[in-house]
């Protein structure tokens, strides 16, 4: 078989691969934009399939970023950001974060779109902007979207997806309208469709958007089918969705943020948004097949990058894989996808996408196989917690071949091969086999 081709397209335009690094609002020491283009071209060279330049807003950077003072920028709350990292055991399986301003402007997204191409960007790797209005009035969209065509992107992206303008107020009846951008905008129709309709009326240019959980299921389903009637080419089907951090219960509820002083909403991110990504992009693709889809949200395996597509996403980002893998990472995954592609026969990234869609059907159209539960006894530890659980038919019971040991036993007339076993066992040691 002939070389495996990687390349795919989003929204009409050709991408080297169908995956790159997720939209983030670097740390303000990687402005002005020349910097940043330092970090991008590691991606890049890393084999990235697009580039994002994130958040950009109307207006210019104060005297205290422009000379990177951070004690002028703390004193004056024009930059804070606060991480703060999930884990159980010694598995990160998220990340909150809550911030007040971290956000790109026009300048410094211009000298960075002018630095990256200056430093030779491939053709196709496109360049993604993504525009952010602190405000639901559509006229202000449209001037910034008309601005930000001038920077003759390849992509540009509505962010009604980024949190940020929840976490100032804990009462969301207290909400001042100028928080309805970001995650509320994209929660909101009433807000959201007429500023989709002023950035489409703005600029030539393909338009997407950034789904916001919040939306939920089945809205999100409305939300992207009138987007597509509003004329925008894909959707990114997923994004953090708002939290509050767990209290320290051992240090009297205090917060659990490094270096601060209070428990502040913010977002999730991480592992955790995978299974929240895989719906969105499945069911959009099922039913709105009219908009793409650009799936991102805890892929953080290669073979994850392969999941999505196959529910039906033209491309991938991650955030959450790069920071837990490094940016090598990206290349991981180019890697694997053309070796998978090759053992399974695939000469391009279309001869598999969507193909899992046709699997996806309703519970009552679905035959449940009356099974019973079995003990693989090769793979079994004897450590009794499938007998500790509220399962009716399983049993510890002295192992007659080891005295003074006990063994998990199933009584099949009791099982109804819920699954929940399965789910117990630390070992995979049950199997689910037909009855004789």
């Amino acid at each position: 078989m002939s070389e495996v081709d990687i390349s795919t397209t989003l929204a009409g335009v050709r991408m080297r691969s169908p995956f790159g690094v997720s939209p983030h609002n670097m740390d303000k020491a990687w402005f002005p934009g020349s910097k940043a283009a330092d970090l991008y071209m590691k991606y890049v060279d890393a084999g990235a399939g697009f580039i994002y330049i994130p958040a950009i807003v109307p207006g210019e950077p104060t005297e205290w970023e422009k000379k990177l003072d951070f004690k002028g920028l703390f004193e004056n709350q024009q930059y804070v950001g606060r991480w703060l990292k999930v884990k159980e055991g010694n598995v990160v399986i998220a990340h909150i974060y809550t911030a007040k301003n971290l956000f790109n402007y026009y300048s410094w997204a211009e000298e960075l779109v002018k630095t990256l191409r200056r430093k030779g960007l491939p053709d196709d790797v496109p360049i993604i902007v993504q525009g952010l209005v602190h405000s639901s009035d559509p006229d202000e969209w449209e001037k910034h979207i008309r601005r930000l065509s001038e920077l003759e992107p390849d992509l540009i992206e509505l962010n009604t997806g980024c949190p940020v303008g929840m976490m100032g107020v804990v009462d969301a009846r207290k909400l001042p309208p100028e928080a309805k951008w970001g995650m509320a905008m994209g929660a909101a129709p009433e807000v959201v469709f007429p500023v989709m309709r002023a950035a489409v009326k703005a600029t030539d240019i393909p338009v997407g958007f950034k789904l916001t959980p919040e939306a939920g299921y089945p809205r999100m389903l409305y939300i992207a089918e009138e987007a597509a009637k509003i004329g925008l080419k894909y959707v990114v089907t997923t994004h953090k969705y708002f939290a509050i951090a767990p209290p320290d219960i051992w240090n009297g509820g205090k917060p659990l943020y490094p270096a601060l002083d209070a428990n502040c909403p913010g977002d999730i991110g991480g592992p955790a948004l995978r299974f929240s990504m895989y719906k969105a992009t499945a069911m959009i693709s099922l039913n709105i097949p009219q908009i793409e889809c650009f799936a991102g949200g805890g892929i953080t395996k290669p073979e994850h990058v392969v999941e999505a597509i196959m529910l039906g996403a033209k491309a991938c980002q991650t955030l959450t894989g790069i920071v837990l893998n490094g940016i090598k990472f990206i290349t991981e995954v180019n890697k694997f996808l053309k070796s998978y592609m090759e053992k399974c026969g695939y000469s391009k990234i279309d001869d598999f996408r969507g193909i899992a869609l046709k699997f996806i059907k309703p519970t009552h159209d679905v035959e449940f196989p009356y099974y019973v539960a079995k003990i693989n006894e090769s793979k079994c530890i004897k450590c009794g917690k499938c007998g500790e659980s509220y399962c009716p038919a399983i049993e510890v019971v002295p192992d007659p071949e080891n005295k003074g040991r006990r063994r998990p036993t199933v009584n099949p007339e009791l099982c109804s091969c819920c699954g929940m076993c399965s789910v117990i066992c630390p070992v995979d040691a049950i199997e689910y086999v037909p009855r004789k």
